[in-house]
């Protein structure tokens, strides 16, 4: 079994409770119907994200990898692979960020018609050919400027990727610009002016997760001083708040 802590979010945790015996009961029964397990230094921040944005009750599970949490049997039953993010939607268990996107905005009406196509589009290119490009040290020098001269070519024509409104889009593709200044804060993005306005956009969003929040701070302070912020590293932010 695992031996893991949960943290009940959304709506149902805040909600105020009546002062009577079968409220009382039914609150030490209902659990959310949505877990997420997650780990701070996982793409587990970027299903929170998109959980958040919903604003539907969901469990947070943190798994401690140090402890050997996600080669259990208990977790290997939701993902074989041993790696987080995972979820548990009642009896549905599902791995890959992308693919916890995409259920989540399907499951709550936020993909119309083709909008689904455009939204795996996204989500599929964030994962793989973004990733790749940022993450890949033989790729990053040449493939991370292809990628975010397009992107700020697309982003001058319009506030979000898919249009006028934010959507997991949004979160798939955003979640990994708002890495770069974690994990590269000497990077200079101002000179991608539509993708760095971007980032500070999706950034100032209540839902965003605080680590991303944090490191867009810094950024601004290095872009207005032209100088390091001082700022403590990616790990000290990652397995902090939020």
């Amino acid at each position: 079994m695992l031996h893991l802590q949960s943290q009940l979010v959304g709506p149902a945790a805040r909600r105020p409770q009546a002062p009577s015996l079968n409220r009382a009961r039914s609150r030490l029964t209902v659990k959310a119907q949505i877990k997420l397990y997650t780990n701070p230094g996982s793409r587990g921040k970027i299903a929170e994200w998109y959980l958040a944005e919903l604003n539907v009750p969901h469990e947070l599970v943190p798994v401690d990898m140090r402890r050997g949490e996600h080669k259990t049997p208990a977790f290997l039953a939701i993902n074989p692979f041993g790696k987080v993010p995972a979820l548990l939607d009642g009896d549905l268990p599902l791995f890959e960020s992308g693919a916890i996107l995409l259920h989540l905005a399907n499951k709550y009406g936020k993909l119309g018609d083709n909008e689904l196509g455009r939204a795996a589009q996204w989500t599929l290119f964030a994962n793989s050919t973004l990733s790749e490009a940022f993450f890949n040290e033989r790729q990053r020098p040449t493939q991370m400027p292809v990628m975010l001269r397009t992107l700020n070519d697309l982003l001058t024509k319009k506030p979000y990727l898919t249009g006028e409104a934010f959507s997991v889009s949004d979160i798939a593709v955003g979640s990994y610009l708002l890495y770069l200044p974690l994990f590269f804060p000497d990077l200079d993005l101002t000179q991608y002016p539509a993708v760095w306005s971007y980032m500070q956009r999706i950034s100032q969003r209540p839902t965003c997760p605080m680590p991303y929040k944090e490191a867009m701070a810094d950024a601004l302070e290095v872009a207005a001083q032209r100088q390091g912020s001082g700022a403590g590293g990616v790990m000290s932010k990652l397995f902090g708040k939020r």
